[in-house]
């Protein structure tokens, strides 16, 4: 259960917020760092991973993740082909 002065993370962008105000089981009024006040529902929030926990996320992702498909080399552009018409100046 959070509490105030709690520092949690919203799921869907990843910004870290604190916990100003509890107003119920489900919601909650968080400030964000440029100084917002924001509700939030609970399942929209998340605690923060710890450094440990961090390192070992980036020292597994290049193993958990399949290699992704290179992109086509970019061809040359092609131009379009200008007809003159004989009689024209």
């Amino acid at each position: 259960m959070l509490k105030r002065g709690d520092l949690v993370v919203e799921r869907l962008t990843g910004r870290r917020a604190i916990v100003i105000h509890l107003t119920g089981e489900e919601e909650l009024t968080c400030r964000f760092a440029d100084g917002r006040l924001e509700d939030r529902f609970t399942c929209e929030l998340e605690s923060p991973s710890s450094l440990v926990e961090r390192v070992l996320a980036l020292v597994a992702a290049p193993f958990a993740s399949r290699p992704r498909d290179t992109p086509a080399a970019v061809r040359e552009r092609v131009r379009p082909l200008i007809v003159r018409q004989p009689n024209a100046s």
